[in-house]
C-alpha cells in the first residue's frame, strides 16, 4: 500500500508538471521538431530524427553523460527512461527494458558502433568489461521494444546502441583522472590529430580500479573489486570523394575478484574472473546517386575469459550490407544480408569433489547466422501518415529459418506532434547454455531440440512539443511471449531445459523535458511494468524455481526519474538525479544453491531512492574540475538478488573527484 501511495504521488507530480509546462504555450512560439531531441541511427541503420521515429526511442547526448558523473556505460544508463538498471555487486550489473531483466539479460541487445555485445554462451552481456573512455561516447541510443527487423535474433525488448564519435570530433590531448570512495582510481587518455589529406584519427588508452561493495546485511567487504585496462584507436577517411571509412579497434584486459564464490571449490580463494580480449571494426559508407548509397559494416572480436569451473575463448566474424534506396520522398526501400560466425572453445576444470560442475558438449563449436532483411516507408497521405513495413529473415544452427516481420504507422497532426502505432515479432535464439550444457553429472541438462523463444509485441505512442521548450513523450505497450525457457523435471533431482514458459507483459511509460532557461533544463520519467508469466499445466517446472517465475519478479512496477542541470554561472555547473525504483516482488532473499547454483524465489526487495548530485567548476577552457556524491543520503539498499555463486550486496554512498585537461 505504501509504494502504491508513492507511485501514485510520482504520477500525480508528474503529470502535474507536464500540465503546467503544455498549458503555458505561447502563441508566438515557432516549435522546432529537432528541438530537445536527437539524431536516431538504430531503427533503421540510418540517421532520422527521434521525435518523428514510430517507436519508443531515447537518445542520451555526450554531455548529459558527462553531467550525469557516470564514470561507466551502466551509470550512465541509469536516467535513460524505461530502461531498470541495477546493480548486483561491485562489477555485475541486470540492465533490461520492459522486463525479462537478469545478471544476464537475454531479450536486451547490446551494441557498440553497431558491433554486437551478445554473449553466445551466457546469452545477455558482461558488462564489466565495456569499459570504454566516456568523453569520447557521442550518444547511447535506447529504444524499448523489438528491433529484430533491422538487427535480428536477441532484440526482443529492446536495444541500447553505443555510438562513439568519429575522430575529427575528438582533435587534441585529452587527460582524465577521478579518485573516489568507489571508483578508486580511473585514468583517461587520448589523442586525436589530422593527417595532410584531412583524414582524422585518435588513440587512447583507459585503466580503472573499482572498490568492493558489502554483503547484505553483514557491513563486511564482498572482496568484488575489479581492475580493467583499455587502449585502442580510430581513423576515419573522408578525402575519398562520395566515400567514408571508418577503422577502430581496441584491446582489454582486466580482473573481477569474486566473480565466482562458491564453498563446494577446491581452492575458494581461486574465484576470480580474468578476461582479455580485442577487436576490429571496418566502416564503409558510399554515396552512389543523390537517391541510393550503401553501407559495409564487418568487425572481428575476440574475447576470452576464466572463472574457477571453466575457461572459454572465441572468435566472432562478422559482415552486413544494406542499400538505401529513396525512390521518392514518400517512398524509402531498404535491403541488406549478413552473415555471423562464432567459434568457441571451452575448457572445463573439476571441483573438489573431482566431479566437472559445468560441461559443454563438445567442448569446440561453431555457430552461425545467415540473415538479410527488407523494409520500406511508403507516404500513405504526403507529409501526414506513413506506414514501415519490413521483415528480418535468420538462418542458424540452432532452431533454422526465424522470421521477424513488423509494421509501423507514424502520423503527424501537425509539425509538433507524433502519434504512433506498431507491431513486431522478435525472437531469442538458443545460446550454448540452452544447447549444449550439462551441470553436475545431468542434474540440470541443455535440450538440443530446445525452440528459440518469441514475442509479438503491440505498441503504441505520442509525442507533443507544446512550446519551444518542452517536450512530452507518452507510450504503451503489451507484449505476448510464447516457449519461454523452463527446467523440466525428468526424474528425482534432474531438470531438462524446455520451452513451456508463456505470458505477456504491459505497461507504459511517460517522459518529458523543459528547457526552463538558458541556464536550466529538466527532465522526468514514470514508466510501469506489469508481467503476468505462466508455465504450461503439463509442465513439471515448480513455481518455487522455474525462470518464468523469477524473470516476473526481477523488474520494479514502478520507475521514476528526475534529472536537473543547472548552469549557476557561465563556469559553475550544478547537476541532481533522483531516482525511485519500486520494490522487487520475488527477488529479495533467495536461496543459491552451493552444489547446483539453482535460485528461488524469496519474500521481495524493499523499494528504494537515491538522489546524485555533482558540482562542476570550469576552471578554463581547458580545464574542468568536478566533485559528486552519489546515492547522497545513503539510504543503504540492494538493487537486485544474489548473483549466481555469489553473495547479495548493498550500495551506500560514494563520493568522487575529477579532474579534466584537454588541450
Amino acid at each position: 500500500m505504501k509504494n502504491l501511495k508513492i507511485s501514485s504521488l510520482v504520477i500525480y507530480s508528474l503529470a502535474s508538471l507536464f500540465i503546467f509546462v503544455a498549458t503555458t504555450a505561447n502563441a508566438a512560439d515557432v516549435i522546432d521538431p529537432k528541438a530537445l531531441d536527437g539524431q536516431i541511427f538504430s531503427l533503421s541503420k540510418k540517421k532520422e530524427n527521434a521525435f518523428d521515429a514510430p517507436s519508443a526511442t531515447y537518445v542520451l547526448s555526450s554531455e548529459e553523460i558527462r553531467r550525469s558523473g557516470a564514470t561507466s556505460i551502466p551509470e550512465a544508463l541509469r536516467s535513460v527512461p524505461g530502461l531498470h538498471v541495477a546493480r548486483i555487486d561491485g562489477h555485475k550489473w541486470a540492465i533490461s527494458t520492459r522486463g525479462s531483466n537478469g545478471q544476464f539479460s537475454n531479450k536486451l541487445l547490446l551494441m557498440i558502433d553497431g558491433r554486437i555485445i551478445y554473449s553466445a554462451i551466457f546469452s545477455g552481456s558482461f558488462w564489466d568489461i565495456q569499459d570504454y573512455v566516456m568523453e569520447d561516447i557521442d550518444r547511447i541510443e535506447v529504444v524499448r521494444g523489438p528491433g529484430g527487423t533491422i538487427w535480428g535474433a536477441n532484440a526482443v525488448n529492446g536495444i541500447i546502441n553505443v555510438i562513439t564519435k568519429n575522430a575529427a570530433q575528438t582533435q587534441g590531448a585529452y587527460v582524465s583522472q577521478i579518485i573516489g570512495t568507489q571508483d578508486k582510481l580511473i585514468t583517461e587518455v587520448r589523442y586525436g590529430g589530422e593527417t595532410a589529406s584531412k583524414d582524422s584519427y585518435r588513440l587512447y588508452a583507459k585503466t580503472g580500479s573499482r572498490g568492493a561493495l558489502d554483503k547484505y546485511n553483514t557491513k563486511t567487504s564482498n572482496g568484488d573489486e575489479s581492475r580493467q585496462d583499455r587502449a585502442g584507436f580510430r581513423y576515419d577517411v573522408t578525402s575519398i570523394k562520395d566515400n567514408t571509412v571508418s577503422v577502430h579497434g581496441d584491446a582489454y584486459s582486466g580482473t573481477a575478484q569474486n566473480y565466482f564464490n562458491s564453498p563446494v571449490l577446491t581452492n575458494p580463494n581461486r574465484n576470480d574472473k580474468d578476461s582479455r580480449g580485442g577487436n576490429i571494426v571496418l566502416n564503409w559508407d558510399k554515396k552512389l546517386s543523390a537517391k541510393s548509397n550503401f553501407t559495409l559494416n564487418t568487425y572481428f572480436d575476440y574475447d576470452q575469459f576464466s572463472i574457477p569451473i571453466l575457461q572459454r575463448s572465441s572468435r566472432t566474424y562478422d559482415i552486413d550490407f544494406q542499400h538505401f534506396y529513396n525512390f521518392s520522398k514518400q517512398n524509402q526501400f531498404i535491403w541488406g544480408v549478413g552473415y555471423r560466425r562464432v567459434d568457441d572453445d571451452i575448457e572445463e576444470s573439476p571441483i573438489a569433489s573431482g566431479v566437472l560442475p559445468f560441461n559443454y558438449t563438445p567442448d569446440n563449436m561453431s555457430s552461425y547466422v545467415y540473415n538479410g532483411f527488407i523494409q520500406e516507408k511508403i507516404g500513405l497521405i504526403a507529409d501526414e501518415l506513413y506506414l514501415t513495413i519490413g521483415s528480418k529473415f535468420i538462418n542458424n544452427n540452432f532452431t533454422g529459418f526465424e522470421y521477424m516481420p513488423n509494421a509501423k504507422l507514424a502520423y503527424y497532426p501537425s509539425r509538433n506532434q507524433t502519434l504512433w502505432a506498431s507491431v513486431a515479432r522478435a525472437v531469442r535464439t538458443p545460446t550454448r547454455n540452452d544447447d549444449s550444457l550439462s551441470i553436475l553429472g545431468g542434474s540440470q541438462q541443455g535440450s538440443t531440440t530446445y525452440n528459440s523463444e518469441d514475442v509479438i509485441a503491440y505498441e503504441a505512442g505520442y509525442r507533443v512539443k507544446p512550446t519551444s521548450k518542452t517536450s512530452i513523450d507518452i507510450a504503451t505497450f503489451f507484449n505476448q511471449y510464447n516457449s519461454l525457457r523452463t527446467f523440466e523435471r525428468t526424474s528425482p533431482g534432474k531438470y531438462s531445459i524446455a520451452n513451456n514458459g508463456f505470458g505477456e507483459s504491459y505497461g507504459f511509460e511517460i517522459s518529458g523535458k523543459w528547457q526552463v532557461n538558458e541556464s536550466w533544463k529538466l527532465e522526468a520519467s514514470y514508466d510501469y511494468l506489469k508481467a503476468d508469466l505462466h508455465i504450461d499445466s503439463f509442465s513439471t517446472d515448480s513455481t518455487s524455481s522455474n525462470s518464468s517465475q523469477l524473470a516476473e519478479g526481477q523488474n520494479p512496477q514502478s520507475n521514476f526519474k528526475l534529472k536537473s542541470f543547472y548552469n549557476i554561472t557561465s563556469k559553475l555547473e550544478f547537476d541532481n538525479m533522483l531516482y525511485y525504483v519500486s520494490g522487487l516482488p520475488l527477488s529479495g532473499t533467495t536461496t543459491n544453491n552451493a552444489t547446483t547454483g539453482r535460485l528461488t524465489a524469496g519474500p521481495g526487495m524493499p523499494s528504494y531512492f537515491r538522489f546524485d548530485t555533482r558540482l562542476g567548476y570550469l576552471v578554463t577552457k581547458n580545464v574542468d574540475l568536478s566533485v559528486g556524491i552519489q546515492n547522497l543520503f545513503n539510504q543503504v539498499h540492494s538493487e537486485f538478488r544474489a548473483a549466481t555463486f555469489n553473495n547479495r550486496t548493498e550500495i551506500g554512498r560514494a563520493i568522487y573527484a575529477k579532474m579534466v585537461w584537454q588541450y
